[in-house]
């Protein structure tokens, strides 16, 4: 009986490390639906005639969940609400933020995207996109490499720390 339960604790352990490793590839793979949104964002107001609600339904269509979640939301909140398109954003953003793998400082940076969007010219939206669509390659790389460094680290030791536990207690 107590080998059964060394092995389920060194199971479990292998699995939590393995849930903890994951979100660091999660969370280069939504710095990544972002961009793809964002970039989407800015051909559609530098060279597509629609409004702000259609460009948000038709990105959210084209890429993943979470990220089109928080456009799908956006495309509703226009249609339905009278406050800015900057506000909307920033508070929808504020909703899902604990719901993304995305740290504090990426929050940030696509929350800044939609802080201008529709108070400005089309030019200085494009020029705005750019800026953070620099910032968020940043943060991709930089989580790329945190996850590269971490993510193996991360199933090791709790491997280690489940055989340790079951060794410990047999």
């Amino acid at each position: 009986m107590k080998w059964a339960g060394a092995v389920f604790i060194i199971i479990a352990s292998l699995f939590i490390g393995w849930y903890k490793s994951n979100s660091y590839g999660e969370r280069v793979r939504q710095i990544r639906q972002f961009e793809t949104a964002f970039i989407m964002l800015e051909s559609s107001i530098m060279y597509g005639a629609e409004s702000m609600e259609t460009a948000a339904r038709s990105i959210s269509k084209a890429i993943e969940k979470p990220a089109s979640a928080a456009f799908d939301q956006f495309a509703e909140a226009l249609s339905t609400s009278e406050d800015s398109a900057g506000q909307l954003w920033t508070n929808i953003l504020t909703k899902q933020a604990s719901g993304l793998a995305l740290k504090k400082r990426d929050v940030q940076i696509v929350e800044q995207a939609g802080c201008m969007l529709g108070a400005v010219t089309q030019s200085a939206e494009a020029r705005k996109l750019q800026l953070v669509l620099k910032q968020l390659e940043k943060q991709r790389e930089e989580a790329a490499a945190e996850e590269k460094r971490l993510s193996g680290m991360i199933r090791s030791v709790s491997l280690l720390f489940g055989m340790m536990t079951a060794i410990l207690l047999l």
